[in-house]
């Protein structure tokens, strides 16, 4: 299946959209899985979209990381709409077939589907901002705090007011001296 559109050899790039790179599901994956994500895309010839053949071994082997590294960058992928696993690999004694994967961003060259920029849709978790209250403890006192006894003479609890009778500005006389050495004023 020859095309002027395949991409071979040296002119073969790589472009990231603009708005593939300014998503939040971009922004939220790792350094790994963004790496994961260009060689997966690299392996896009422009007619191939989901027959993209990438196993984790493979991924790994290239981009000089562990297999469990690379099948979690895929994972990070899949979950955040990048990819999508087109067909599972299949390895037994009489098949080797890798996993094929599908951009999401393009449209598939397989079944037609068009583009369904699964990413674009994704968004953070909302992740709670304090650990929730410990059932086993007393709950809060939410009754007024009790102030010292003393207030009125203690300083964390009086309005502080300028000392006006201090001056703001330098005194004179510091600024008397000069570059070359000659007193003014003395």
């Amino acid at each position: 299946m020859s095309s002027k559109w395949k991409r071979k050899g040296k002119s073969k790039f790589i472009m990231i959209d603009g708005y593939v790179k300014r998503s939040a599901a971009w922004k939220a994956l790792t350094p790994v899985e963004k790496v994961a994500y260009i060689e997966v895309k690299w392996r896009y010839d422009g007619l191939n979209n989901g027959r993209i053949g990438l196993g984790c071994r493979e991924l790994g082997d290239e981009l000089n990381m562990g297999k469990t590294t690379a099948s979690q960058a895929l994972d990070g992928l899949q979950e955040k709409g990048f990819i999508v696993k087109a067909k599972p690999s299949a390895f037994n004694v009489k098949n080797r077939a890798v996993t094929e994967w599908r951009l999401t961003e393009y449209k598939c060259d397989v079944t037609g589907e068009l583009p369904t920029k699964d990413f674009m849709k994704w968004s953070p978790e909302k992740k709670q901002q304090s650990a929730p209250p410990d059932t086993q403890s007393a709950p809060p006192d939410t009754s007024t705090p009790k102030l010292p006894e003393n207030t009125h003479d203690s300083s964390l609890h009086r309005t502080v007011r300028p000392n006006s009778h201090v001056p703001q500005s330098a005194p004179p006389d510091t600024y008397r001296y000069t570059i070359g050495g000659s007193r003014h004023g003395a």
